[in-house]
């Protein structure tokens, strides 16, 4: 008699339509973008409705106290808004007092000290959200800004049930939850977690928050970044001791790049955004694994895992040497993507064992040489962050990360606004003098890589993912399982990945033992991720969501199935 143990599999399905969809973290937002196209919107409208829903009822991971990118496609206009988080004017190189430890926290930085440039007021950079949702908005939308405000609006003041993801991630912050009154106040009220039962079910309510996005939606960006808001962030962050002013909020201005950073993948056309993110090192990994017949190697063989993890390890090797804002660093951003630079990299994939990996010269390929080359800021080692796509039966598309960066960001809420604000200052190295150091005014080098893909028939695949350094290793491995493999959305998000963004590569303990026996005979380190990392399922592999729009009717999308994310169309 033979015996067999329990296996335990959850999974989601499929979801399909054929008129628009929306796929998000909750399935809250993710109707608050439908509704924009029920109403005759289109994809922008709906997902900056989504996005304004996602930081109400997603708050410990994104919110109007952030930023993001959003990738887009309406029409004939495609390109990308950027809203990235940046420095404070006040900013400066030696701002923190360093403790001597090389790394901590998730970025692993050199330590410093009481943390501030993790938590509290002194971690908050400006915050670029509203200014970017509302620019796309004025640019691309079709409905009035404040029915597109409204459904976030109606979540914060009537409040709402939060999901079981959202409630677990409530319970694991709940000792940041107590660091923090006005937190606390808003998502503690009576000093408890939220509780209900099958009859009552646990409520949110957020009127503070629902005042300000009122008052978006009324006045635009304006209402935020000028005025009695304004004025109550900045005075509340500044009395508690940390930086951020008035003028700061007033001269925020997101990015427009017509285009985007567009390159080539099996004949497609990939868009991700520019400079100080993760989209060139997106751009990087794919320009070289577009060159290996990975199809033919087989789906998550050791022969195509090796291949992909030697491309991506390359590319953040670049990433951390040269990679910062432009505006402050000269970076070879031509060089990098250049085809002969590509060519000169791939050379160095071996196709039997992981060589040295280590930064390679893009300056040969540029017109020119820096006058200053910068020391790395290269972390020693590697979680707030949402992502959310939208199509329209028109075939605009759009796809958007936004983030706060930790859980609750910095922690901090100012008195009287609701908002919960970013620790974005937690991007930059704190050690002077290098790529990626604090300057003022400066935008730190971020993680977000909201992508779309197009063939001469429009957007094939809108994806994205949050997850910190994770991500770029995440979407790169969902464009390659959707358009080398022919995966659908769903199993490409649920079948196995790896993640190259720490010096040990993790992989997914579903991976066959002899391909890991394989990929470690040819010079990997690897660490099989198992079942003592159940916070948020396999989040060590980041966490997506994805639209494939197969035809002019026939739209399919995915989500992450560890998480409380939902897809639905119309």
């Amino acid at each position: 008699m033979t015996t067999a143990p329990t296996v335990t599999t959850i999974s989601k399905s499929e979801a399909r339509s054929a008129a628009g969809m929306v796929a998000s973290k909750d399935v809250h937002a993710t109707r608050a973008g439908l509704q924009m196209l029920e109403m005759g919107g289109n994809a922008v409208d709906a997902a900056v409705a989504a996005c304004f829903a996602v930081g109400v009822v997603e708050p410990m991971s994104s919110g109007i106290g952030g930023g993001g990118y959003l990738v887009y496609q309406v029409g004939e206009i495609g390109g990308v808004i950027g809203f990235p988080m940046k420095g404070p004017l006040a900013a400066t190189p030696d701002m923190y007092e360093l403790t001597g430890e090389a790394a901590v926290g998730n970025f692993g930085w050199a330590g410093v000290v009481n943390d501030e440039n993790l938590d509290g007021p002194r971690s908050i950079a400006v915050p670029g959200a509203v200014a970017g949702l509302c620019e796309a908005h004025r640019r691309l939308g079709s409905l009035p800004l404040r029915e597109v405000t409204a459904p976030a609006v109606s979540l914060a003041r009537d409040g709402h049930y939060p999901g079981w993801h959202n409630m677990y991630a409530l319970g694991m912050m709940a000792s940041r939850l107590f660091a923090f009154d006005e937190l606390r106040a808003v998502f503690m009220p009576g000093g408890r977690l939220p509780s209900g039962d099958a009859t009552a079910p646990a409520l949110i309510r957020q009127p503070q928050l629902a005042d300000v996005l009122e008052a978006i939606g009324r006045h635009g960006a304006s209402a935020f970044y000028a005025g009695d808001v304004a004025k109550a962030i900045t005075s509340d962050v500044r009395a508690s001791g940390g930086i951020l002013s008035e003028r700061d909020l007033a001269e925020y201005e997101p990015f427009v790049w017509e285009g985007g950073l567009e390159f080539a993948y099996r004949g497609n056309t990939v868009r991700v955004p520019p400079f100080a993110c993760a989209g060139t090192t997106s751009a990087m990994t794919l320009r070289l694994l577009d060159s290996f017949d990975v199809r033919s190697m087989g789906h998550n063989s050791a022969r195509a895992l090796h291949t992909y993890i030697y491309a991506a390890r390359l590319a953040y090797a670049d990433r951390f040497a040269y990679m910062a804002d432009p505006a402050f660093v000269e970076v070879p951003w031509k060089g990098l993507v250049s085809d002969g630079y590509a060519h000169a990299r791939r050379k160095g994939i071996s196709p039997d064992r992981l060589g040295a990996i280590q930064a390679g010269d893009p300056w040969a390929f540029e017109d020119g040489e820096p006058s200053e080359a910068l020391p790395p800021s290269a972390p020693a080692l590697d979680s707030g962050t949402t992502h959310l796509c939208a199509m329209d039966a028109d075939g605009g598309a759009v796809s958007l990360t936004n983030t706060l960066m930790a859980g609750f960001g910095s922690g901090f809420v100012p008195k009287g606004t609701g908002v919960v604000m970013n620790n974005g200052m937690m991007w930059f190295d704190p050690v002077a003098g290098r790529v990626n150091s604090i300057m003022p005014g400066k935008y730190p080098l971020n993680n977000m890589t909201p992508a779309l893909v197009m063939n001469q028939d429009g957007v094939r695949m809108a994806v994205g993912a949050s997850g910190g350094r994770r991500i770029t290793n995440c979407v790169t491995q969902l464009i390659s399982k959707a358009l080398d493999y022919g995966m659908g959305p769903q199993d490409a998000i649920d079948s196995p990945r790896v993640d190259c963004s720490l010096p040990v590569t993790s992989v997914d303990p579903r991976l066959p033992a002899d391909v890991v026996a394989d990929l470690e005979s040819r010079g990997h380190r690897i660490h099989v991720i198992g079942d003592n990392h159940v916070q948020g399922g396999f989040a060590s592999f980041a966490s997506p969501v994805a639209i494939v729009r197969e035809s002019a009717k026939d739209f399919r999308a995915g989500v992450d199935t560890f998480h409380s994310a939902y897809a639905e169309g119309i």
